[in-house]
């Protein structure tokens, strides 16, 4: 009667099943039975792979036959799933039962169903999708991915006019509309309102056609406004896409922060990104490499050029510092704030002038133009470093010196004596970023620069009516006045056909070249 008891208690109050030694099930009970979905009669003489989810590499499988018919237990969580389709997780021990003589007849399993814990780690609760750790995961080495972060914009104000319950209900909708939008690939909540879409590429593939195809996917997704609680809620999203890359969670990301610092709906990650948003870990550590840099002369002007628009060629290269770590090119996004809290940014600008004037000053078929901000004229060491500099290079032609336009210039006479004395050196002025900020035009009759350079933003849209008419009347007002101007951020050839429409006289921009160190002009 014990025995009958013990065998009950066995059976009945897990999981368990029987094989034979080939690895044929030749038991199953019913709670096996109820949370896989299938009858006795359809496993029995079946191995486990009825129950695999093929995720489990094979290593595990050799691993796992040469530890049982060793007559030793194995342990391990596995996927499967059920016969509809839906995974359930089990922690499983398998036996090796042995005759009288030691011989190993069958093998029993008995398992614990975790797929309520798995599910609580694995899934979002409010939406259903799997979440930020399960990423990584669903990578298959060998395999090729495109990755989407879609990220809603300004979501905060929704929990903040509407409340939480709102927010919930709109987070469950975007999530709804990307899993119909996006069918045959996974969809992730990363946190909050970001999200995030993998899909497994063919061999071969076109990365315009993906392009094009997730533009329009992304389109769709907000076309329609969000009803929810008698509310008619009208979206829109940013979103970084990386295809085809290693690290593509990091890479989307990234192309996902260009985005939202250009104010595009997406861009598609390219090496370039790398550069612009390498950060560290903290502000503590990015001041203490700042420090260090400037100890190990690591402050290295990178090089851009600048194209006359009539001839084609390069005139000039703009200086953009650059602090090297190791390895890493860190672009001055991620470090000049942090030096002016340290008050390192002067040695910065001190650096940069010293290596430009050195690479350039003794080049008369060449010139090179280096940024100044209103702090550093104001800085009496660094006003003082430019003229000896001015005083003691050959070709001051060639040096050309870019103020931020931005920066509302508080001291008049500081800064028209600073312009008046670089010019008797013979250098020349450019005003940078014009068209944002200040904008004085009246000013510039004052200042007489020698060059005006517009803003990226105007030029990265000069399709646009707007953009263009701005664009113009900047045109107009240059050349009654003799200045020449520069457009930045050409970026392909249909905005250097408007620039060159325009009639300005220069271009700057990756369409031209990117940033790199003087070894590499």
């Amino acid at each position: 009667m014990k025995n009958e008891l013990y065998e009950h208690i066995i059976y009945d109050a897990g999981f368990v099943t029987k094989t034979d030694i080939t690895g044929k099930i030749t038991f199953i009970n019913d709670n096996y039975c109820n949370i896989s979905g299938y009858k006795k009669n359809e496993v029995i003489d079946q191995t486990h792979k009825v129950f695999s989810s093929h995720e489990v590499d094979s290593k595990i499988y050799r691993t796992l036959w040469k530890t049982i018919l060793e007559g030793k237990v194995y342990k391990r969580i596995f996927k499967n799933i059920s016969k509809s389709g839906k995974a359930f997780y089990m922690d499983t021990s398998i036996y090796p039962i042995k005759d009288s003589e030691e011989r190993i007849v069958e093998f029993v399993s008995f398992s614990t169903n975790l797929t309520h814990y798995i599910d609580l780690i694995t899934f979002d609760q409010l939406t259903g999708l799997r979440n930020r750790d399960t990423f990584k995961s669903d990578l298959i080495d060998g395999k090729t991915y495109m990755c989407i972060v879609v990220n809603v914009d300004n979501f905060s104000d929704i929990t903040e006019f509407y409340g939480g319950l709102v927010g919930d209900s709109v987070i469950k909708e975007v999530a709804h509309r990307l899993e119909n939008i996006f069918i045959g690939s996974f969809v992730y909540r990363l946190q909050g309102d970001e999200f995030a879409i993998l899909k497994q590429l063919p061999h071969k593939y076109d990365s315009e056609i993906l392009q094009n195809m997730v533009k329009y996917k992304l389109k769709s997704l907000f076309e329609n406004s969000f009803c929810k609680h008698d509310l008619d809620i009208l979206l829109t999203a940013t979103s970084g896409i990386s295809i085809g890359n290693k690290n593509y969670l990091r890479n989307a990301n990234l192309a996902f922060k260009e985005a939202k610092a250009k104010n595009l709906s997406y861009t598609v990650y390219h090496d370039g990104l790398l550069e612009l948003f390498a950060n560290f870990n903290s502000n503590k550590e990015v001041a203490s490499d700042i420090k260090q840099a400037i100890k190990d002369d690591q402050i290295i002007p990178y090089y851009q050029p600048i194209i006359d628009n009539k001839t084609g060629k390069v005139v000039k290269y703009e200086a953009l510092a650059r602090l090297v770590k190791e390895e890493c090119v860190v672009s001055p996004g991620a470090f000049i704030d942090i030096s002016k809290k340290i008050k390192y940014y002067h040695k910065i600008t001190r650096a940069m002038l010293k290596k430009s004037f050195e690479h350039f000053g003794v080049n008369s078929d060449i010139g090179v133009s280096i940024n100044i901000t209103i702090e550093d004229i104001a800085n009496i060491r660094t006003f003082n470093l430019i003229i000896e500099l001015l005083s003691k290079n050959k070709f001051n032609s060639n040096i050309t010196f870019e103020i931020v336009e931005s920066e509302r210039i508080e001291d008049d006479q500081l800064f028209l004596r600073f312009v008046d004395t670089i010019k008797q050196y013979g250098a020349k002025i450019s005003i940078d970023d014009f068209g944002t900020g200040y904008s004085n035009f009246v000013y510039l009759s004052k200042l007489e620069p020698d060059y005006l350079k517009i803003d990226g933003s105007l030029i990265r849209n000069i399709h646009n009516t707007k953009e263009f008419d701005v664009v113009k009347t900047i045109i107009d007002f240059a050349k009654m006045y003799d200045i020449k101007t520069v457009a930045e951020f050409v970026e392909d050839e249909d905005i250097l056909v408007f620039v060159k429409e325009l009639g300005i006289d220069y271009s700057q921009g990756y369409h031209f070249g990117k940033p790199v160190a003087i070894d590499e002009l």
